[in-house]
């Protein structure tokens, strides 16, 4: 029961993310929440990088979904694995990018949370598969 709320909460910020980034594709002015958060409306370059870390975070979530036993499997599991292995890396990586490195103070302190949630809720299945 633990896990399924757990991959639920993975499953939700993926998501989530996924909307705000696509959100930033197509010009909403939250721009100071991500990446780097020197701009209010992406620029152009950046908007790319939105819409690719949006089809990201649509895959993420569909490994979730897959894991979970909710959906149909979309990818061969070897492939979720990794991807959530890698994942879960990118969201440590982010707790230090959004917390030490961004000069963004509305990025500071809503998307460190929000990457420690991620990055708690992503890392506790796979110790499970450690350890039982």
């Amino acid at each position: 029961m633990f896990i399924s709320i757990v991959t639920i909460v993975s499953i939700i910020l993926a998501f989530g993310m996924a909307l705000l980034q696509l959100s930033l594709t197509f010009g909403a002015p939250f721009g100071e929440y991500a990446l780097g958060g020197s701009n209010r409306v992406l620029p152009p370059k950046k908007r790319f990088t939105s819409g690719a870390f949006s089809l990201i975070f649509v895959v993420v979530g569909l490994s979730f979904l897959q894991l979970a036993q909710v959906s149909i499997s979309f990818f061969p599991n070897l492939f979720v694995k990794i991807l959530l292995i890698a994942y879960t890396l990118f969201l440590g990586y982010a707790i230090v990018g959004n917390g030490v490195i961004t000069k963004s103070k509305k990025e500071k302190y809503v998307m460190t949370p929000l990457s420690i949630i991620g990055f708690s809720t992503s890392v506790m299945p796979h110790l499970r598969q450690c350890f039982v």
